[in-house]
């Protein structure tokens, strides 16, 4: 067979239960501590509003247009904590943390069935801790949403492809499948990629229960359940959401860069090599490692590594040449891989920490000079750099970041010492907790001492603040030269956004009050062309 279930005890469920309540509530903490960032998170935030203000749940909008960037399910949980809690910065984002703890306890489920609850508890901490999941997984957009669906389906089909319930998983696999799309369209069946690809790696172990018919009928209900809201909502406006959201985000964005992702198919080949070694920090240390996990031949002999070298193989690989090949190029197109990463990390420390022969692995383990230590070097610079740099020309330094980033420093710098220390000695599963506690008291830091600080380069929330307190609900409010989002969000009203001088000199012309936003520098250019209105 292609994967052994293997038997676990009662407690270690509940242990996975209660780690993932953990990461949620580690997640949720991190974001309430700062304001929303431009763009996307206020456009998300702010399209939600209008809908629960509109009652239109069939199309979002923002500022009264119409957003097809992505489909509706982000914007249909987004209402919940909004509608109860009021469009507050922890509402917007409690379902990014929500989704973090599902897809962590997801990849245990997964990790239990390969291999045993230790590698899945593992696996959770190691995914929950790494650099881009604490990004993605405290933001008000739909990546993290989107990430358990899509880890949903590979659970379902390690889960059940040896079952005799073929309804129950025909049935799961095409849910989670119509949940990803409606999350973020297409790439929500890059799961299904996987499973071709893993049945076909050992076709001789798997057809005999999981059939290309089942598969279909999954695909045949998650597509179903797509349409189901998709061609209404289509016709609902004129066709512009199939013309705009398949058309232009997804086929022009995956032959064309938009706005400036991407560029020359050469210059941009190892764009996501990168993104790895940063965004998976600090666990690019066990790179090296997982790189000869996977290809040793001393670990196929030790173990019944095929399940796992055809999974693992199946879950990156063909993610990374997809998204190579897509034109428009950004860090979480490949987030779907971070799931796996982690389970290729904690199912390589603990085969090691187990084993007493597997010296390949080992070596590779000690060149963490590759990737890991350059990583920790430009971040403990980069630390120091911080105060001191001006975010405007005309703004002074945060000096108030001087003792908060100093902290950071010595966090990093000793969670990157005692675990290169003790990965030297061998003690892998002492520099995994190393680096487990460094992350979690660097987070801390950052979030209780940092963020609120940079809260003062953010100019649109206090923007929005002192309009709120000063102009009328019924005064018209217009920006030129000025369009953030987030404004829109705090400010919680429509804005006019002016495009041109002229633009400016026929809203000032208009009678009653008015409200304008915009650059010094082009306030004084307007007033030498006799807009003496504007103040």
């Amino acid at each position: 067979m292609l994967m052994t279930v293997k038997p676990n005890r009662v407690g270690d469920g509940t242990r996975a239960w209660v780690l993932a309540v953990v990461i949620a509530g580690v997640y949720l903490f991190l974001s309430s501590r700062t304001t929303l960032w431009d763009r996307d998170e206020p456009r998300f935030a702010r399209a939600t509003v209008e809908m629960l203000d509109s009652g239109n749940y069939l199309f979002p909008t923002f500022d009264g247009e119409l957003r097809p960037d992505k489909p509706i399910l982000i914007y249909w949980l987004m209402a919940v904590p909004v509608s109860l809690w009021g469009p507050t910065e922890l509402a917007c984002r409690f379902c990014g943390a929500v989704g973090t703890a599902a897809a962590c306890l997801l990849i245990f489920f997964i990790a239990a069935k390969l291999f045993d609850a230790a590698v899945g508890l593992w696996a959770m901490c190691i995914l929950a801790s790494s650099l881009m999941m604490l990004y993605i997984g405290t933001a008000a957009t739909a990546d993290a949403v989107l990430l358990p669906f899509m880890v949903g389906q590979m659970a379902v089909f390690v889960g059940f492809f040896n079952s005799s319930r073929r309804i129950t998983a025909v049935v799961i696999l095409g849910l989670t499948m119509g949940g990803a799309l409606l999350a973020k369209g297409p790439v929500g069946l890059l799961p299904l990629v996987t499973i071709l690809c893993v049945t076909w790696i050992v076709n001789r172990h798997t057809l005999g229960r999981w059939r290309f018919r089942e598969l279909g009928l999954s695909v045949c209900l998650g597509i179903g359940l797509f349409l189901a809201w998709a061609v209404p909502a289509n016709v609902a406006t004129d066709g512009e959401f199939f013309r705009q959201g398949i058309g232009h985000h997804v086929l022009q964005r995956s032959f064309a860069p938009l706005e400036h992702h991407g560029g020359g198919f050469l210059w941009y080949v190892l764009y996501y090599l990168p993104v790895i070694l940063v965004g998976f920090f600090p666990w690019t240390l066990f790179l090296p490692g997982i790189l000869a996990f996977v290809g040793c031949s001393q670990v196929a002999e030790q173990t019944d590594m095929l399940p796992f070298k055809a999974l693992f193989l199946s879950w990156t690989m063909p993610v990374l040449i997809i998204m190579t090949l897509v034109a428009t190029k950004l860090p979480h197109y490949i987030l779907f891989i971070w799931p796996m990463l982690a389970l290729g990390v904690s199912a390589m420390l603990l085969t090691v920490h187990r084993s007493s022969s597997l010296p390949t692995v080992e070596l590779w383990l000690r060149r963490d000079v590759w990737f890991f230590l350059p990583m920790a070097v430009v971040g403990v610079i980069g630390l120091l750099v911080i105060p001191w740099v001006r975010f405007f020309p005309e703004m002074e330094p945060l000096s108030d970041l001087l003792w908060p980033c100093s902290a950071c420093v010595v966090v990093l710098g000793s969670m990157a010492f005692v675990a290169v220390r003790r990965l030297r000695r061998n003690e892998l599963l002492s520099s995994a907790k190393a680096l487990v506690g460094g992350t979690l008291w660097f987070q801390l830091i950052w979030a209780v001492a940092v963020m609120p600080v940079v809260e003062q380069v953010k100019i649109s929330p206090s923007l929005a603040k002192i309009v709120r307190a000063h102009v009328a609900d019924s005064t018209s409010v217009a920006t030129y030269d000025y369009e953030e989002p987030t404004l829109n969000f705090y400010l919680g009203r429509r804005l006019a956004h002016l495009k041109s001088d002229d633009a400016v000199l026929q809203w000032a012309a208009a009678p009653g009050p008015g409200f304008l936003i915009l650059p010094r520098s082009i306030l004084e250019d307007l007033r030498l062309t006799g807009l003496s209105r504007v103040h």
